[in-house]
């Protein structure tokens, strides 16, 4: 029994050794290749455990096959018409062709990074000498290059990448900006610009500010010269109709009799002085009006008192 036990514990051990030095696991995203003395074998392997021959025979080699992302430092590169700028390019690369990939580029991605900043940056500085600085920067999008001298340095790039086994799916800049020593000038010309356009449209707000002014002022002289006439008019009727109303009031027998009141008080407040005494009957012609109008007035305050009881 003891030795039975032994020959499973032996067997299983020799099992998990083989497991482990004689397959392998290929992940979702990996090409998985075989260096057999040499030669390369590119047969389909499985994501799961995979039979090989193990050292010194079969060498295992792994390659990624998801996207690689490769980005330049700032290149100064000079546009058509002289004028210098600072690019830098990003590039999203793929593997295509593994066993090429591996006999041209055995070093792995960081060769593949040295062969892309010759590659990629050669051409970025033979592409971008064949246009304008106003293609890459332009206020007018219709006037704009860059998409297109993107897709220029891509299959350029592409066509030199392809024997490689490898292949640039999105190529572009990250970065464009003018030198230092270029960028205070431009940025002094665009600034100049846009205070001569400012002053244009300053020049012309004034203009419309002085006519809006010009055309308020001569509405609200209107405005007052009319108010004016209305009130002149306002006030000859209304003195018209003063002038008509005392007229008619002067006319009546109650304005006659004030009128001989009003006079008669005049006279004795002229005739007597601060000293000076009078002694009169109701009947006296000078004093006769003014008792008369009193007893007007009493009978005229009795009459409206009745009344009103």
């Amino acid at each position: 029994m003891r030795k039975i036990i032994v020959g499973v514990f032996l067997f299983a051990v020799i099992a998990i050794i083989v497991l482990d030095t004689c397959t392998f696991v290929s992940k979702p995203y990996q090409k998985v290749l075989i260096n057999r003395f040499g030669k390369i074998i590119t047969h389909p392997t499985r994501i799961c455990y995979n039979w090989y021959l193990c050292w010194p025979t079969d060498k295992l080699i792994r390659l990624d096959m998801r996207m690689h992302l490769y980005q330049s430092n700032n290149r100064e590169v000079t546009t058509s018409d002289g004028e210098p700028i600072t690019i830098r390019t990003y590039a999203l690369w793929k593997i295509i062709d593994p066993r090429l990939y591996y006999e041209k580029l055995p070093g792995g991605t960081p060769e593949v990074q040295n062969y892309l900043d010759q590659k990629i940056e050669g051409t970025v500085l033979t592409v971008m000498g064949q246009y304008p600085l106003g293609a890459m920067f332009n206020v007018e999008r219709q006037k704009l290059r860059m998409h297109q001298a993107e897709r220029s340095i891509r299959n350029e790039v592409n066509v030199k990448l392809k024997p490689l086994g490898i292949s640039v799916k999105a190529l572009g800049f990250s970065r464009m900006t003018f030198p230092p020593t270029v960028a205070m000038a431009v940025y002094h010309h665009m600034s100049a610009e846009r205070e001569k356009i400012a002053h244009k449209y300053l020049s012309q707000g004034a203009s419309q500010a002085t006519s809006i002014v010009a055309a308020g002022r001569a509405k609200a002289t209107e405005i007052l010269s009319e108010a004016e006439k209305a009130a002149t008019e306002l006030r000859g009727n209304a003195d018209a109709q003063a002038y008509k109303i005392i007229g008619d009031a002067q006319t009546t027998s109650q304005a006659r009799r004030f009128y001989r009141f009003y006079k008669s008080m005049e006279l004795f407040k002229r005739s007597m002085g601060e000293s000076t005494y009078w002694i009169l009957s109701p009947n006296n012609p000078v004093v006769a009006p003014l008792f008369q109008q009193l007893q007007v007035i009493e009978k005229h305050t009795a009459t409206h008192a009745g009344s009103a009881h």
